[in-house]
């Protein structure tokens, strides 16, 4: 009898450790990520000289993102959740290392290099859904409560964020493009690894458990359920609009707000700095009390501070009163985000998630480029100072619109349909 027990107790134990390792691979692979961000911009630009044909790579990697993203839930849900992970991480750092490795042996034109560009974004947003689904089980491994579990998640990408392209910039100076890309290569490669050989959550589940029928009446149930489920409805449409506003900001007005008035690039790398450092305390502040709270006055609350905070930029500020606005608006935005993700864990049904998870993901994505583009007709029309009241009135109608709809009410509730 005591080989078994000490068998259950290694297995309970790696158990409990599941939500952590998970952490640890996501970190890995973020700021792989990070970097790439610089990295391939400018390897596209130092191989093909061409600034349009930069721009296009970088566009094509988005777009392919958004359009995986749309049809891949039900794959998700078939595989389960480690499984789509290991295997996102896995491709995208095939297709990092794939770059280099192929122009080295000069086979690099431009339409390889754009399917290799896709390949390395194409499962960005499954990833996204089968990380945050493996969440739940671990965290409830180790007796973790799910907002913190979240938050940590939320804790790590802004981290990667916030260190990833600097690091990126350093190592291109330093050590060269293509090595970066292997850089990233190996980091998501680890994070494969990781997630494969180290959880024992999410597998898939039986085939019973999935919707009668093919692949598309999968998609199209999963679709069905974020139009008929109030709650889901609600927050889906209130998280796409925070998103297109969130892009107007920070691509747009952010960089006029630099440019024309604080005079210098250097200013806007601070005034992004600050809302990052923001943006971490503030989620390190929910991990720690956002289970004592409640998820619909911190979604309320936050909104509510953002949009005060954004009409206090109007004023047009000096830069170290803009680096405080910025970080104190990094600090309410932060909890929005894990907010948003446990009413997905907790309304949705498990043999659903993935097929919700992505479209709601894949609408919060299209809102970017739509949100940036009406901010630069708006900016060009009425000027900086009229644009920021805008944005400020635009984050206060929907938080008002939250406040007044009934569904919102039922964000702590438990999985219901």
């Amino acid at each position: 009898m005591s080989i078994p027990m000490t068998i259950d107790g290694r297995r309970g134990r790696r158990r409990r450790w599941g939500v952590y390792v998970l952490l640890g691979g996501v970190a890995v692979a973020s700021v792989g990520e990070a970097m790439m961000v610089v990295a391939v911009p400018w390897f596209v630009l130092q191989t093909t000289g061409s600034v349009a044909q930069t721009g296009f790579l970088v566009a094509l990697g988005a777009v392919a993102s958004a359009a995986v993203g749309f049809v891949s839930g039900p794959l998700v849900d078939r595989w389960g959740f480690r499984a789509t992970a290991a295997a996102s991480y896995a491709v995208g750092g095939i297709g990092a290392a794939c770059i280099p490795v192929v122009h080295a042996l000069g086979a690099l034109d431009f339409p390889v290099l754009a399917a290799l560009v896709v390949a390395a974004n194409a499962l960005d947003v499954p990833a996204t859904a089968a990380v945050t689904g493996l969440v739940p089980e671990l965290s409830a491994d180790a007796d973790m409560p799910l907002e913190r579990g979240n938050a940590l998640l939320g804790g790590v990408h802004q981290v990667a964020q916030l260190c990833g392209p600097p690091l990126g910039g350093a190592a291109v100076a330093l050590f060269g493009v293509a090595h970066v890309l292997l850089v990233d290569a190996a980091a998501c490669l680890a994070a494969a690894a990781l997630v494969a050989g180290c959880i024992t959550a999410g597998r898939a589940g039986p085939r019973g458990a999935r919707a009668v029928g093919g692949y598309l009446v999968e998609l199209r149930s999963g679709l069905r359920l974020l139009r008929e489920h109030r709650l889901l409805r609600a927050v889906a449409l209130s998280g796409t609009a925070f998103n297109g506003l969130d892009s107007g900001l920070a691509g747009v007005v952010l960089v006029t707000y630099a440019y024309q008035h604080l005079g210098s690039a250097a200013s806007l790398g601070v005034l992004l700095t600050a809302f990052g450092l923001g943006a971490v305390a503030g989620t390190v502040g929910y991990a720690v009390a956002g289970h004592r709270l409640g998820a619909r006055r911190t979604y309320l609350g936050a909104g509510f501070g953002v949009a005060l905070l954004v009409g206090a930029l109007a004023a047009l500020p000096s830069l170290t009163v803009g680096a405080v606005l910025l970080a104190l608006l990094g600090a309410f935005a932060a909890p929005v985000g894990p907010v948003r993700t446990a009413v997905l864990q907790r309304s949705v049904p498990h043999e659903q998630y993935g097929r919700v998870t992505t479209a709601v993901d894949t609408a919060g994505l299209v809102a970017v480029p739509l949100g940036a583009s009406l901010t630069v007709v708006l900016v060009g029309a009425a000027g900086l100072r009229p644009a920021l009241v805008t944005l400020a009135c635009a984050y206060l109608l929907v938080v008002c619109c939250c406040w007044a709809a009934p569904a919102l009410r039922g964000m702590q509730a438990d999985r219901s349909p």
